[in-house]
Order: structure tokens, then C-alpha cells, then sequence
């Protein structure tokens, strides 16, 4: 299932012997939320995208605006969904700030609490090289 790999940047084989691998195309999230907007039509099938900020989107709209933007964000998402899955494409969502797991999935960045449960829901848990990532297929829930 192709889909959405969250994660934190420290994880990255850049930082460590045994991390992560990062996938080939690095993008900010505003411009591949601005590439989804536009149809897709400029991916191409079976690539991979490395989609680093979102700690800074969610961060820099403030903590009044900050679910608005993270549920506009996740319409924008939602919409690209099948096109996503059709050209098979691959996401990781990279993180500079923690990662919290409780009731729901948060982003703790420069000390807010930032709630991406309202972009992905509830992904589950996973293991890549002994770090856990979070992964949610594109069809995200509402």
C-alpha cells in the first residue's frame, strides 16, 4: 500500500549509519501541496517525494489558525488521493520537531503542540531500520 511515511528528520541516514533512506525528490509541503493543486499532471508515475515543513506551516499560522490550516491542508491531500495512488507515488512527510503518540498523533515543534491527527488521522505504527514512522494510506479518513 502506497501512502504516507511520517516521521522524524533525526531519523534520516543522514544523521545516522542506520536511518532512513530519503526518498529522491525533496519538496517543501507548500510547493507539493501547490503541485497537487495543479493536477498532478507534472509527477511522474513511481516517483518519490521527501516533503519537509510542515512543522513550520503549522507553526507560523499560529495556534489560533493552526487546526484550520492542518484540516485545509488535509482537503488538499484528500483530493489528490487517487491520482496519488493511481501514479503510485511515495511520501515521506519528514519532521524536524517529535513526534508524540497519545489519544492522537502531534507534532511537538519549538514548544506547541501541533496537531497533524487533523491532516492524517490516526496512522498506525511501524518499525523502518528500528525507528518508527507512521503510515497512512493517501484515501486519508475525515
Amino acid at each position: 500500500m502506497k501512502g504516507y511515511e511520517i516521521f522524524e528528520e533525526r531519523y534520516l541516514n543522514l544523521y545516522q549509519e542506520n536511518g532512513i533512506v530519503p526518498h529522491e525528490i525533496r519538496i517543501g509541503l507548500l510547493d507539493f501541496l501547490r503541485e497537487l493543486q495543479g493536477g498532478l499532471e507534472g509527477i511522474p508515475s513511481y516517483s518519490s517525494y521527501m516533503v519537509t515543513g510542515i512543522d513550520e506551516v503549522l507553526y507560523l499560522t499560529g495556534t489560533d489558525r493552526c487546526k484550520d490550516a492542518a484540516l485545509a491542508i488535509h482537503r488538499t491531500l484528500q483530493a489528490a488521493a487517487q491520482k496519488l495512488e493511481q501514479k503510485k507515488i511515495e511520501v515521506q512527510i519528514v519532521c524536524k520537531g517529535k513526534l508524540m503518540k497519545g489519544d492522537s498523533l502531534w507534532l511537538e515543534y519549538r514548544s506547541e503542540r501541533l496537531p497533524i491527527d487533523y491532516i492524517f488521522g490516526t496512522p498506525t505504527k511501524r518499525e523502518v531500520r528500528g525507528h518508527p514512522v507512521y503510515a497512512t494510506g493517501f484515501n486519508l479518513s475525515s
